[in-house]
């Protein structure tokens, strides 16, 4: 048993197509080797999960470098333990350039090239942001024991209740 006349079409996954021109070459080459419908598919098998791979090796090679950038961002001793901070200072400067669509433009050109993840980005964009926005508000603890007095008290303590603020004074 031997090469037929004429090679069945090849099957092929979803969302494959085998270009005809190769398919084409490909049954002559079959042809010429006699190969029967069966091991000619085997080869056909081959060459789809080869040129697959081949495809997709691009973008898990980027996506291993995105993910590996990340990795980095978290373990980075000064902004590892407060992304949630650092994104909130970045996302904040880039509010404030007044621009919506520039700001949205930015994201998604950060998003599509991944840019926004890589370690250095980060740290540079992190420390301008800081440098362009506002600080946080800061919690007090109610007024001042010596900054409400009646008038024509002192607010500050003498120097001994400075000195000695749990010694009982009268």
């Amino acid at each position: 048993m031997g090469a037929p006349d004429k090679y069945e079409e090849f099957n092929v996954p979803d969302g494959y197509t085998l270009d005809p021109e190769v398919a084409t070459a490909a049954g002559e080459l079959f042809k010429g080797m006699n190969l029967t419908q069966g091991n000619a598919q085997k080869l056909v098998d081959f060459y789809v999960t080869k040129t697959q791979e081949a495809f997709n090796a691009p973008f898990r090679a980027y996506q291993d470098m995105v993910e590996g950038w990340v990795k980095e961002v978290k373990a980075h001793p000064e902004i590892g333990g407060k992304l949630d901070q650092v994104k909130a200072t970045v996302a904040s400067a880039i509010d404030s350039l007044g621009d919506a669509s520039l700001a949205r433009d930015f994201r998604k050109a950060m998003d599509l090239t991944g840019a926004g993840n890589h370690p250095a980005f980060v740290r540079v964009f992190y420390k301008l942001a800081q440098m362009v926005t506002e600080g946080n508000a800061v919690a007090g603890k109610g007024p001042s024991p010596h900054g409400q007095a009646a008038p024509g008290q002192s607010t500050r303590p003498s120097l001994a209740q400075a000195m000695y603020p749990t010694l009982p004074s009268g």
